[in-house]
This record gives C-alpha cells, structure tokens and sequence, in this order.
C-alpha cells in the first residue's frame, strides 16, 4: 500500500541521516520517485539535516527533528521541523562562485544547491519552532548543478 506521508522524528546526530534516507528511499520507491529527482531530494535531505545537527543548537544534549515526507498530487513534499535557535537558511546570502574556491568562505553552497534542486523552499517560524517546506514537482525538469 502506498502511503502518502510518511513522518517520522530523529535525534541530532549524524549517524541518523541513515535511517533518514533509508526511510525516503523507501517513500521514493512506494512513489515512483526516480533518477536525478530521487538524488536531488537526497543530496536536499542530507544538507538540511546536517546543518540542523551541526548549528542548530546552543546547548548540548540530544534534540529531536522532526520529518515529513508528503506527496500532494504531483509534488513531493519535505519538511524539516526543530526546536533549534530561529535561523531561516533561505535568507543566506548566495555564495560567490566567480572566487577561486580557495579563497571562497565558509558555509552557503549547501544551502544555495538545495535552492536549485527544489521548486519552492518556504520558511517559517512557530513559537519556538524552525520550519522548512521544500516542494519539488515530480513531471519538473530536474536543474543541473
């Protein structure tokens, strides 16, 4: 049976990205999601949680995360949820890509690639809670990097 939304909550450590994408891989077979679609969503998934666990939160200890995955109609939906400090990745100033990578800063190209990979990335904050939409349509042309 195809479910249509699949959720389900980590902890903020980077050995869970496994059973993230384990848990999409299968969603993205019940649904049909394939080829450079499919891995758009995966690289998507990994750079958003991974700056989850790395920076979004001040103090130590173990922090769930919440994750949906939804398909509406023809989109495929991802949604991150925290508690973590309120940060919006959407508004990370674009990184400059004409500068020699050496001497590039830090940080931005995940986020920029996410940007890319999905149709509408959508932010905003509840209460104490980080939430990020990404929608991507599953008959979209998939952008190349």
């Amino acid at each position: 049976m195809k479910h249509s939304e699949v959720k389900l909550t980590v902890k903020n450590r980077i050995e869970d990205l496994l059973r993230v994408n384990s848990i999409f891989e299968s969603f993205a077979t019940q649904h049909e999601i394939g080829g450079r679609l499919r891995y758009h969503l995966l690289v998507s998934i990994e750079e958003i949680l991974t700056n989850i666990i790395k920076y979004g939160f001040d103090e130590q200890g173990v922090h769930p995360i919440h994750i949906t995955f939804r398909l509406v109609l023809e989109n495929v939906e991802m949604e991150f949820e925290d508690r973590g400090r309120e940060f919006n990745p959407l508004e990370v100033d674009e990184p400059n890509l004409e500068t020699a990578i050496e001497n590039r800063q830090l940080g931005g190209l995940g986020i920029h690639l996410v940007k890319k990979m999905v149709d509408v990335a959508e932010y905003r904050r509840e209460g104490d809670r980080n939430i990020l939409l990404l929608r991507k349509s599953k008959s979209s042309p998939a952008p190349t990097p």
